[in-house]
C-alpha cells in the first residue's frame, strides 16, 4: 500500500513535555508516548474512525489525519501506521491494558503555508494543503493541551472593508472542531479522570457560548470534535501482565484536585481563545446579519417592493437593484450603523432567550419603541431627516424580509432599507 506521506518533504518533528513524554508528528499523523503508559479516558463522536474503549491503559496516542493514506479506510491506515512506527496493538478484553487508542479526523488551517512536494519529474512545485496535521500546545504547571483545528470556513472580501465567512465549495456543511488531547502530569483515579473530562468539555461550551457568535456559527461549532485526556498510570500497573484494569483505576484517592481544576479551566480558556486567532477566524457584521436569516439580495428584495414612480422596465429595475445593494454595503462599513444593528441584534437575542427577567417581548409589546428609536437612527445616519418618513413607510407595511424578524429586528433593517433607498435616490438628483 503506497502512504500519501512519501509524496510530501518531511516536516518530522519530536518534543519532550514533562518526563518521558514526547510528541511525534509529520504532515499526516501525530502520536504521543509514554514509555510508562497513560491513563487515559475518550468519549469519542466517530466509531468509524477511532479505536478506543472509554477507559483505557496505552502507551500511545495516535492521530491521523484523512490525508496518511491514499485508501479511504482508517483501519487499514492505522495497520500501516502500526508497520511503520513499530507500533504493537494489542486490543483484548476490557480488564487488560491496551497498546494505543487511536483516532482518525480532518485536521487543516486556513493559514497554513504551501507545502513542497516533488513531482513526477523530481522538480519542485507547491500544493495548498488543507487536511495536514497542525497543531499548538497551550502549557501550565501541571499539564498541556494539545490542540487540533479543523475549520472549512473562508472569508470572501465583499468591498473593501466587508468581508463575509462563507463554507468552502467543496464542502457539504460547516464544519468548525477544536479537536485536543489533554495531558495531566499526576496520577488519578478513574473518578477524578472523568470528573476533569467533565470540567474541560463544560469550560469548552461555556468559553463558546460566552463568546456570542453569530447563530449558524455557534450551531456548527464542535459538532464532531475528540477530546483525549491523558494522565499518569495508575499505582499498581505492571506492564505485561494481566491485571484488572477497574481495580486499579478505581482505587480510592484522598487527592484535593481542586488545583488541577482551576488549571484545566484556565488552559482550556487560553486554547480555545488561541485557536480562532491561529486560524486567523473573525466575523464581522454581514455574518451576524446572516445569522438572522437575511442576506444583502432579500433586503433588496424588500427595498424594491415599495420603490414608486420610476420607469419599471427590466433595465431600469436591474440598475436600481444593484445600486441600492451597493449602497447597502457602503452603509454597512459605517461604524455607527454597526453600532446600531448590533445593539439590536444583541439586545433581541437576550431578550428571546429570557436573559433580563422584566421584559417579555413574545408578543412584541406596544410599548416598546426603543426598537423604533434605534430603526430612525439608522436611517438618519444613512441619509438625514428625510430618511426619517421613509422608514415610517418601510416598519408599517414591512415589505419581504422585514414581515418575518422579531419585534427589535425589523425595525432595525427597516431603517437601513429606508436610509439607503433615500440616500439612492438623493445622489440619482
Amino acid at each position: 500500500m503506497k502512504n500519501r506521506k512519501n509524496k510530501f518533504k518531511t516536516k518530522k518533528r519530536t518534543k519532550k513535555i514533562f518526563d518521558n513524554i514526547k510528541l511525534h508528528s509529520d504532515y499526516d499523523y501525530f502520536y504521543m508516548e509514554n514509555p510508562n503508559y497513560f491513563l487515559t479516558f475518550c468519549d469519542g463522536f466517530d466509531v468509524e474512525n477511532q479505536i478506543n474503549n472509554g477507559i483505557d491503559i496505552v502507551e500511545n496516542i495516535i492521530i491521523l489525519s484523512t490525508n496518511y493514506n491514499v485508501e479511504n479506510n482508517f483501519k487499514t491506515s492505522l495497520k500501516h501506521f502500526e508497520k511503520e512506527k513499530k507500533i504493537k496493538s494489542n486490543f483484548n478484553s476490557y480488564n487488560e491494558y491496551n497498546s494505543y487508542i487511536a483516532q482518525q479526523f480532518p485536521v487543516n488551517q486556513s493559514n497554513l503555508k504551501n507545502i513542497n512536494i516533488e513531482n513526477e519529474n523530481n522538480k519542485n512545485s507547491e500544493i495548498n494543503s488543507n487536511n495536514n496535521i497542525n497543531y499548538f500546545l497551550e502549557n501550565s504547571d501541571s499539564l498541556t493541551i494539545i490542540n487540533f483545528m479543523n475549520n472549512n470556513l473562508n472569508l470572501i472580501k465583499l468591498t473593501d472593508y466587508l468581508k463575509i465567512a462563507k463554507v468552502k465549495r467543496d464542502s457539504n456543511s460547516l464544519e468548525l472542531n477544536l479537536n485536543q488531547i489533554i495531558y495531566i502530569d499526576e496520577i488519578l483515579t478513574m473518578r477524578e479522570l472523568i470528573r476533569l473530562y467533565k470540567i474541560a468539555i463544560e469550560t469548552k461550551i461555556k468559553y463558546f457560548d460566552y463568546l456570542r457568535l453569530p447563530e449558524h456559527i455557534h450551531d456548527a461549532l464542535n459538532n464532531n470534535e475528540s477530546i483525549i485526556l491523558a494522565c499518569k498510570s495508575p499505582s499498581g500497573f505492571d506492564e505485561g501482565k494481566e491485571q484488572n484494569l477497574m481495580e486499579l483505576i478505581n482505587i480510592h484517592s484522598n487527592k484535593n484536585i481542586e488545583t488541577i481544576e482551576k488549571e484545566v479551566v484556565r488552559t482550556m480558556v487560553k486554547s480555545c481563545s488561541k485557536s480562532l486567532d491561529k486560524m486567523e477566524l473573525s466575523f464581522g457584521i454581514l455574518d451576524y446579519i446572516l445569522a438572522e436569516g437575511i442576506t444583502i439580495d432579500l433586503l433588496v428584495d424588500a427595498g424594491m417592493e415599495l420603490c414608486v414612480g420610476i420607469d419599471e422596465t427590466p433595465e431600469k429595475i436591474k440598475e436600481l437593484r444593484l445600486r441600492l445593494k451597493n449602497q447597502i454595503l457602503k452603509a454597512l462599513e459605517d461604524i455607527n450603523v454597526i453600532a446600531l444593528l448590533m445593539s439590536a441584534i444583541r439586545c433581541e437575542e437576550d431578550f428571546k432567550a429570557n436573559r433580563v427577567r422584566e421584559v417579555d417581548v413574545s408578543d412584541d409589546p406596544a410599548y416598546l419603541y426603543s426598537d423604533e428609536v434605534l430603526g430612525i437612527a439608522i436611517s438618519n445616519q444613512i441619509a438625514g431627516t428625510k430618511a426619517t418618513f421613509n422608514f415610517k413607510r418601510y416598519d408599517e407595511k414591512k415589505p419581504g424580509i422585514l414581515s418575518k424578524l422579531g419585534p427589535m429586528v425589523d425595525d432595525i433593517f427597516a431603517g437601513l432599507i429606508a436610509g439607503c433607498m433615500s440616500k439612492m435616490f438623493e445622489e440619482e438628483y
